[in-house]
């Protein structure tokens, strides 16, 4: 079963219609119907997305997730980095995150690509107990607060941390810094 066909399936059993659900969720009457049709690519994998769903539907995340079909290990996806086919997150308007796997959710590990424009900065983060984070700047510098510690990383620098603690990137330089962010296993 998908993603998309479990979630119909939750949403016939609380008896609701697709618009019901779209108003009581906030999410859009396109997304969900895009993603009950297993069509919205890895926007369907957006966390926040979901928990709103769940949340309006009165189920949990993990209740959503159970007994969705598991990736074989033959299997493999691609996907360029364009507006249409990767899923972005914004922090900001100084800070975006963009995915760089579809069905991220199905997936042991989340990778992405952090665009920090001159000031700009992510949320303090934080996952779950377990889970571990590496970062490689692509270019500019980066500032990284993991816990009461900071880092500053420059053009090809590295960190790997714990991902549980909580921790922050920052562009402190007057150009736009970019960096490969990767999370494993995904911290919900």
């Amino acid at each position: 079963m998908t993603v998309g066909q479990k979630l119909r399936s939750l949403r016939k059993q609380a008896k609701m219609g697709l618009k019901d659900l779209a108003i009581k969720s906030g999410v859009g009457l396109g997304t969900l119907s895009r993603i009950e049709n297993d069509k919205l690519g890895p926007s369907g994998s957006r966390i926040e997305t979901h928990r709103k769903i769940c949340e309006a539907l009165g189920v949990t995340l993990a209740e959503l997730y159970r007994d969705l079909e598991q990736p074989t290990e033959a299997d493999t996806s691609s996907m360029k980095l364009a507006a249409e086919e990767a899923e972005t997150f914004t922090y900001d308007e100084k800070a975006q995150s963009i995915l760089l796997a579809k069905q991220v959710l199905q997936k042991n590990m989340l990778p992405q690509l952090i665009v920090l424009q001159p000031g700009g900065k992510t949320h303090l983060e934080r996952t779950r107990p377990g889970c571990e984070k590496w970062l490689f700047v692509l270019e500019g510098e980066v500032e990284v607060t993991v816990g009461e510690q900071r880092h500053a990383l420059a053009r090809h620098g590295t960190l790997y941390f714990k991902a549980s603690v909580p921790h922050q990137l920052i562009n402190p330089k007057e150009v736009t810094a970019q960096c490969i962010s990767v999370t494993s296993p995904v911290g919900l």
